[in-house]
């Protein structure tokens, strides 16, 4: 993949030099090079033919790339959500713990039901729970701490039941 990636970055970079190229040809900034360019080309026609031709498929070829680019990107935030479940929603928790604080009970109840689904941890319907939870998996993305610390608050945040 990094083969097929680096060879349609060549590609695009071979294009956009044919384009500033094709654009000084047509633009010519009085150096003779459009004369020279219609009578290698056969007519005038037939240049601007090919410079539209070039265009088109450089913005073909762009939008091919940008496509694998995207679906590579993808496969590889999938794979570090998987490798890290607990951060992979921080953000949306964050957001909803923020929701949380504020809504009604029915709110409450679906925001509470989103953020077990998102985590995969039940941490009840109080934000701070929540907060807790967010603030150490970030201080372990972080390094600041190792992975497990002794003690019943860290069951607590964890999500694991004490009990």
């Amino acid at each position: 993949m990094k083969t097929l990636l680096a060879l349609s970055i060549a590609a695009r970079n071979l294009w956009l030099l044919a384009m500033a190229v094709m654009l000084a040809l047509i633009l010519d900034p009085g150096w003779g090079l459009y004369a020279s360019a219609v009578e290698v080309a056969g007519g005038s026609e037939n240049l601007l033919r090919g410079a539209l031709a070039l265009t088109l498929v450089g913005i073909l070829a762009e939008h091919l790339l940008g496509a694998v680019t995207r679906r590579r990107q993808g496969a590889l935030a999938k794979a570090l959500l998987r490798l890290q479940p607990g951060l992979q929603h921080v953000g949306a928790i964050r957001i909803l713990v923020r929701a949380l604080e504020t809504a009604n009970q029915e709110g409450v109840d679906r925001i509470h039901q989103e953020l077990v689904r998102l985590s995969g941890k039940d941490l009840g319907r109080e934000p701070g729970p929540w907060l807790l939870w967010i603030e150490r998996l970030e201080k372990v993305s972080a390094g600041r701490i190792e992975g497990a610390v002794s003690g019943s608050k860290t069951s607590e945040v964890d999500g694991e039941n004490t009990n």
